[in-house]
């Protein structure tokens, strides 16, 4: 706190005077209650008996380093005015209200779309600061409320700034500032989001990414508490890499700004192709052949859209899809686990098919020719047309960077040494399971589902159980590890059901023989449908349970594990969620695993129920992941380092 008289600074007297001053500043032509001041000067109820007379002096001796004896008419003057003291000021002469002043400003060209004008009355506004508010009053032990909303203050401002020089493009030069920001204080969420979205549009993708986890590790640990929506989103997005990110708007609640509208055009992007052709019988009558088409491009078009691809146009008894590589670079093995699903699915109704996927350039564009449906070229699509007419009935062939991208998810086999394309096998996931490589660092919450258990056959109540984690971090194994498991503990469940992200179902159990298991199985799968367009889905899903539970008493648990949770559309998530407050004497645990996007889509998920939980699977530790390692060499056949570490990918992203 300084004084100034044109050039001259004024001397101040002692610690109370220049406090009382303080407090008096912070509420300029205000009256200030002497209790008020009394509290301020001598916190905790410390003052003496001499408080008031030591208050009284303070302010005297303040009247006279304020006065002048040239005063003129509405200079700055210090009275008592009932029940204390006002401070009557120019606020001009007081630069914290200078700086509201220039805040006010900037923050209305802001808001009226003047970016560059807002941009530069922030930046006056915050250069007038020269650290802590009062900052030589705290050194001596000064806090009050007063202090903290002015600081406060300041960092929105900070915000307001930020966001207009991004507004302008200018995040290059803001960086490191806000990365102090940050740094400094790591709980403000809309910092955050604008210092990821720095990040992003500076290239430093991962980095962003790793704002977003560092955040959400301080709100989880300190508060309890996951990112707020906006910032999830935003991660969400990144992950995706949304062409919207590109000019965004930044504020949390704001409406984005009128944009000119965007003519239908290519965008080239690095994508994976997915050509699947089906095949007929050459003798059927075109009628049911169409029919049969028809079919087959529905339950692609499923399948595609269960693993997040897009489907585009059809033709013949040719479809394609395609899925967009982006930061997480999981396009490739998303495209590949969509094909073998699909050939899993059509060579079970004895529809024999070729498949392959391709990754590289292509141009995706939505041609008004074509009621808006995709059209792709380019290089990834004229590959993927090569490697289909390779194809014999029943394969999958993929191009050598698709192989490359998701070695760490499926084995493969070269052709031909002349071929350019690599049959996928199966999935690592599959070599995994069957040589029981056990699971680490997972044990206390396996702990849990088991506690939960035994709870659910002991009360014989419903439980829902959701299991969260970030893409790769190994929800699908954690799954895996639980069945295999219980598999091995048959007498102590009626049924295991498990459902994978495309629609499979499978039932275990003891209970009764496979003809029954298969019963069971096809009651089940009816409520797993993709829900039709019944206006009362949800009544028809539980009319559907109780159908099944009056047709299967259960004397001990059913347990079902639903894996990526936040892909399945709405009715079926209304359907889960509800099972857990589904009345009756009913022993059922639901076991659901989803990336933290099914709280974008569901912020209230199971929220207040007594009989949900919640888990977040964290990144395993630098110990754990040596184990791991070890663990593979010693198990997989031939001790082969190759395919330990193909499959330590796979596990661990």
């Amino acid at each position: 706190m300084e004084v100034r008289d044109g050039d001259r600074v004024v001397p101040l007297g002692g610690t109370k005077q220049r406090a009382a001053l303080g407090l008096l500043l912070l509420c300029a032509n205000k009256v200030v209650a002497t209790s008020k001041l009394l509290d301020a000067l001598w916190p905790n109820d410390d003052a003496p008996a001499s408080a008031r007379k030591i208050l009284q002096n303070a302010v005297c001796g303040l009247r006279n380093a304020l006065a002048r004896s040239d005063r003129t008419a509405g200079e700055t003057a210090l009275i008592t005015q009932p029940p204390g003291y006002q401070l009557m000021v120019d606020p001009e002469e007081i630069d914290l209200f200078v700086f509201y002043r220039l805040v006010t400003e900037g923050r209305a060209d802001l808001g009226q779309g003047r970016p560059d004008r807002a941009a530069a009355a922030l930046r006056q506004a915050l250069d007038m600061w020269r650290g802590p508010v009062l900052g030589d009053l705290v050194e001596i032990g000064i806090s009050w409320p007063e202090l903290t909303t002015v600081e406060n203050a300041r960092l929105d401002v900070m915000e307001d700034y930020f966001e207009a020089a991004m507004a302008c493009g200018r995040q290059d030069e803001i960086l490191r500032e806000l990365e102090t920001m940050v740094e400094c204080h790591p709980l403000r969420e809309r910092a955050c989001r604008q210092l990821m979205l720095a990040l992003y549009r500076n290239g430093r993708h991962v980095e962003a990414l790793e704002v977003y986890a560092r955040m959400r590790t301080a709100l989880v640990d300190e508060l309890g508490l996951d990112p707020g929506r906006d910032v999830r989103l935003l991660q969400q997005a990144i992950l995706n890499h949304d062409p919207e990110l590109a000019g965004a708007p930044v504020a949390a609640g704001e409406p984005p700004p009128p944009r000119p509208p965007v003519q239908p055009g290519p965008v080239r992007n690095t994508v994976s192709v997915l050509l699947v052709r089906g095949q007929t019988d050459a003798g059927s009558p075109s009628e049911q052949a169409d029919a049969l088409l028809d079919e087959t491009s529905g339950l692609i078009h499923k399948t595609v859209r269960s693993f997040d691809g897009v489907p585009t146009i059809s033709f013949g008894s040719m479809s394609m899809a395609v899925f967009e590589v982006g930061e997480a670079g999981d396009g490739p093995t998303r495209a590949v686990r969509a094909g073998l699903e699909i050939q899993r699915q059509l060579d079970a109704g004895k529809r024999m098919t070729q498949i392959a996927v391709a990754t590289g350039k292509a141009s995706v564009r939505s041609d008004p020719a074509t009621n808006g449906w995709l059209t792709v070229r380019g290089s990834a699509v004229d590959k993927c047309q090569d490697l289909l007419t390779a194809a014999a009935g029943g394969e999958l062939l993929v191009c050598p960077d698709t192989r490359r991208e998701s070695e760490s998810r499926f084995t493969f086999r070269r052709l031909s040494d002349e071929s350019a394309g690599w049959l996928v096998n199966g999935m690592t996931e599959d070599l995994l399971s069957s040589h029981a490589v056990p699971l680490v660092d997972r044990e206390s919450e396996l702990a849990v589902l088991n506690g939960l258990l035994d709870r659910t056959g002991y009360r014989r109540r419903p439980h829902l159980v959701t299991v969260l984690g970030e893409p790769r971090i190994g929800k699908s194994r954690f799954l895996m590890e639980f069945e295999r498991r219980i598999a091995s503990q048959p007498q102590i469940v009626e049924y295991l059901v498990s459902r994978d992200p495309a629609g499979g179902l499978v039932v275990q159990g003891p209970s009764g023989s496979a003809s029954r298991r298969e019963e069971v199985s096809a009651r089940l799968r009816e409520l797993f449908d993709e829900p039709g367009p019944e206006p009362d889905e949800a009544g028809r899903m539980q009319r559907l349970w109780k159908e099944f539970l009056a047709d299967t008493p259960l004397e001990r648990p059913l347990i079902m594990v639903v894996d990526d949770l936040h892909r399945l559309p709405d009715p079926l998530l209304d359907f889960v969620e509800a099972l857990a407050g589904f009345s009756g004497n009913v022993p059922l645990l639901v076991i659901g695993a989803a990336r933290p996007e099914l709280l974008q889509r569901r912020p209230d998920w199971s929220g207040g129920s007594p009989h949900s939980t919640t888990m977040t699977l964290d990144p395993l530790s630098d110990a754990a992941l040596g184990q791991l390692l070890e663990l593979l060499q010693g198990k997989l056949p031939g001790n082969d380092p190759a395919l330990a570490r193909r499959s330590f990918r796979a596990m661990t992203g």
